[in-house]
């Protein structure tokens, strides 16, 4: 049976077994999940390739909607298990691959990073992603949402294989061609597509941070572009993110970090301020951006010396 570790389905369970009258009712949504989480058929394997696309998307959005309200909930380890288990009812099925790989990447933010021996499980979580989506890459190699599902779990891992683990500062040097390969694959077969382009955009201009520059060399020998190319095409990528996304603050804030340290500071500002006094946050995880661009606003631009005349 699925297992729910948070308090929401603390109250869930007391639901079901408790006499407490203060605990809540079950949704529809989570009546239906009990009772039969996994569904008999997620889309027919042996429909033919033309159609594979169409119709797994479409049967995606049907169980994302559920995944996504676990996560609202934050269940993320029964959305995780959710995930897990669609696709071991459907293994072949490149809608439940996609699913379940695009699931690691969300619970994965909502892990903690702090505490550096907490590393481990989130490259395993994370590894899972990468797996399942070559696979599915490899089985529908048009499929577009395994490319981006592979470009989302790479890329994060690859930043947590140089803040979590000890002697691997270079895991994104090293696997930024086989990223950026699957990206530009991904970004043809996903035209509106936002998460590929700010994946590529926030990996370029990270690759480009001083604290890389003792490994320019070995980045040359892993094919990596310079340091110059690396902002320019970070600031492409997200350009092309914000295009798609407009109202999205992560990718502007995203934006405005690219061309700052790329040493263009108006546009910098420009996108600093559309930030914090323009755009209004989507949810409340939007907050931390606007309190990013403040900051930067506050403390970035400031003069070196201070025209203040003493007595």
């Amino acid at each position: 049976s699925v297992l729910y570790w948070s308090s929401r389905g603390s109250q869930i369970m007391g639901a079901k077994g408790s006499k407490d009258s203060a605990a809540p009712a079950l949704t529809k949504s989570e009546q239906k999940y009990l009772a039969d989480p996994v569904p008999a058929n997620f889309t027919e394997a042996s429909q033919p390739t033309e159609t594979v696309s169409n119709s797994a998307a479409e049967t995606n959005k049907k169980y994302e909607a559920f995944r996504n309200e676990l996560l609202t909930f934050s269940l993320g380890e029964s959305a995780y298990d959710y995930a897990e288990r669609l696709y071991k009812k459907n293994p072949s099925d490149p809608a439940a691959m996609a699913l379940l790989a695009e699931t690691t990447t969300l619970y994965d933010e909502r892990k903690n990073k702090v505490q550096r021996d907490h590393w481990v499980d989130r490259l395993d979580l994370l590894q899972r992603g990468i797996d399942v989506s070559r696979k599915c890459i490899k089985e529908n190699p048009e499929f577009g949402p395994c490319y981006r599902t592979y470009v989302m779990c790479a890329t994060r891992a690859s930043e947590a294989l140089y803040y979590y683990r000890w002697m691997r500062a270079v895991g994104m040097l090293e696997n930024y061609q086989a990223i950026a390969k699957r990206a530009k694959k991904g970004m043809e077969l996903c035209p509106d597509d936002s998460d590929i382009p700010k994946s590529m955009g926030a990996l370029s201009y990270r690759c480009a941070y001083s604290w890389y520059n003792p490994y320019r060399i070995l980045g040359k020998i892993y094919g990596v572009p310079s340091k110059k190319e690396l902002y320019a095409e970070g600031i492409t990528f997200l350009k092309i993110a914000a295009e798609r996304d407009p109202s999205n603050l992560e990718i502007a804030c995203r934006l405005g970090q690219a061309y700052f340290y790329s040493g263009d500071f108006a546009n910098a500002r420009r996108w600093y301020c559309k930030v914090r006094d323009e755009m209004p946050p989507r949810d409340l995880t939007d907050e931390k951006w606007q309190t990013i661009a403040h900051t930067q606003l506050s403390t970035g631009f400031q003069k070196t010396r201070w025209n203040v005349p003493f007595a």
